[in-house]
């Protein structure tokens, strides 16, 4: 085996567990201290199965209405008859509400959070790009996986996509934490390995939203004048980061060098965990646990909702660029033991990831892929390959698109 065999090897073998805890990646220590007391609730856990987005659920959901409602959204149409018809009476209802926190909360109320978790991964693929998009990601998934099993580097990478830099951009403490994934240092280096472009964004680890926004502005700028093609990545913190360096900071012939932004879990509208932990009189004890980690606290105001609602109403993307929302999608099953805590948490303002609600990671002409079956961390032991197959997928899309326009 050559050399790059065995390398690649190594990056696309499940991963294994880290040796310990990982920690929180974009509130660390003092969200989890924090916010642990009172935080748990009691649910049900009621075993389900079936499938989302093509993929295979086995887990447990949290009432019966969602368990009926997997199954109903898997084709399994025989059952209570009762229950079929208050889901279609509430599907009916929210169909021409906006996909958002409040649509999701008052689904939520009226039935459960896993239930408004699979509702919304129905809304997404019920838009035609969604679907299309997401039918795509699963096959280049499983074109990728068979062609890295079989060796068979070369055709695991698309030709378009050898056209691109990608500029991935991290996410809060990716350099004291590197367990966390939050630096993207698994997927460069396969990415490295196979040939392509691949560069990180050295942004302040918890520097603010604005100061980061600078940094990741100045490097876009300095990719243009030398009319690169980038491929932006962005994970959590650096989702708001990424989307206010290039709707208000750059202007629009200052982002020519971007065609496409990936945002996995972006926090573009915050997440009310935030809000919990800078309140009084949670505030100092977040602040003194900071300290002792040797972390900066400025930066966890901007990404209150409040904060962060503000923010984005001054932003305003240039619709040259493709933008590409990865979304994780957990039913309350499967949450890990280290974010169940914060989980639980935020279940009464409705579905989310762990760390921050589902919708407020949706943007104004996105196009949303859903990940079923995983929390904010992405902990998939196929990660490497399906964050290949995205970035495969996104310039296939990109080479349709400039075809178009000739």
């Amino acid at each position: 085996m050559s050399a790059l065999a065995r390398e690649i090897s190594k990056l696309v073998r499940p991963a294994k567990a880290p040796q310990r805890l990982i920690r929180h990646a974009h509130l660390i220590a003092a969200l989890a201290l924090v916010l642990s007391a009172g935080a748990c609730s009691s649910y049900p856990r009621i075993p389900a199965t079936g499938r989302l987005a093509n993929t295979a659920i086995s887990t447990t959901v949290d009432s019966e209405l969602a368990r009926y409602y997997l199954a109903f959204s898997s084709g399994q149409r025989a059952g209570n008859s009762s229950l079929a018809e208050r889901i279609a009476d509430i599907e009916q209802s929210f169909a021409k509400h906006p996909l958002d926190r409040v649509t999701l909360r008052e689904i939520s109320q009226e039935t459960s959070p896993d239930f408004a978790s699979i509702y919304f991964v129905g809304r997404c693929l019920a838009d035609h790009t969604n679907e299309r998009f997401q039918a795509g990601y699963f096959s280049e998934s499983q074109r990728v996986k068979f062609l890295m099993q079989q060796r068979n580097w070369k055709r695991a990478v698309r030709t378009s996509l050898r056209e691109y830099k990608l500029l991935f951009i991290p996410g809060f403490h990716y350099l004291t934490d590197p367990t966390s994934g939050a630096d993207f240092a698994s997927q460069r280096q396969m990415m490295h390995e196979l040939g392509l472009d691949v560069e990180l964004a050295a942004t302040e680890e918890d520097e603010t939203i604005e100061e980061n926004a600078e940094i990741i502005a100045q490097i876009v700028r300095s990719e243009s004048r030398h009319n690169s093609k980038l491929i932006l990545v962005s994970t959590s913190k650096a989702g708001p980061e990424t989307a206010l360096a290039l709707g208000k900071i750059l202007g629009p012939l200052e982002t020519t060098s971007v065609r496409a932004w990936i945002s996995v879990g972006g926090l573009i509208r915050g997440t009310y965990l935030a809000d919990r932990v800078i309140a009084w009189p949670k505030s100092w004890i977040a602040r003194f646990i900071f300290c002792l980690e040797h972390t900066d606290f400025r930066s966890l105001p901007g990404l209150t909702t409040s904060a962060s609602r503000v923010r984005w109403n001054g932003i305003k993307l240039p619709g040259n660029i493709l933008i590409v929302e990865y979304v994780a999608v957990p039913l309350s099953g499967d949450i890990a033991g280290d974010v169940r805590s914060r989980y639980n948490y935020l279940r009464k303002f409705g579905p989310n990831d762990g760390l921050t609600l589902l919708a407020d990671e949706l943007m104004p002409g996105g196009i949303t892929i859903v990940e079923p079956g995983f929390d904010h961390f992405y902990r998939d032991p196929d990660i490497n390959l399906k964050s290949l197959a995205i970035a495969n997928l996104v310039a296939e899309k990109l080479t349709i698109r400039s075809s178009l326009r000739k």
